[in-house]
């Protein structure tokens, strides 16, 4: 009986683990990955800092922007992405009520300035 019941008990848990990895995939290996760490300030033409700026970034290896932040009341933000390491580029996004897209690159996050300005010029 004991027996049974330690088959039975191996076996719910090799099934939920199944369901999982069938939901969720199987675990990314993250040793082809970089990271990219960078604090970045916002502000508008005149150096106002501009708060509420979303900002969106993708590797260029994935199709849609994959991290969201927004600026705080400094028009701070900090920005951690991961990159591969065969296409480490990263494309960044900045958009703000009553200002124009702006669009920055970092090629090489292996290489890259950590921390860095943005300023927005008024949409016309």
């Amino acid at each position: 009986m004991k027996l049974l019941h330690n088959i039975l008990r191996g076996s719910t848990l090799a099934t939920a683990l199944f369901i999982f990895q069938s939901c969720y995939g199987m675990p990314q290996n993250l040793d082809n990955r970089l990271l990219y760490e960078a604090k970045v300030k916002v502000t508008d033409s005149k150096g106002k800092a501009l708060e509420g700026v979303k900002v969106s970034a993708k590797n260029t290896d994935m199709s849609d922007y994959a991290v969201e932040t927004w600026s705080d009341a400094d028009g701070l933000l900090d920005l951690t992405i991961t990159a591969s390491v065969e296409a480490p580029s990263i494309e960044i996004r900045f958009e703000a009520d009553g200002y124009a897209v702006k669009d920055t690159t970092i090629l090489d996050v292996r290489n890259p300035e950590r921390d860095f300005k943005v300023k927005l010029e008024a949409s016309k």
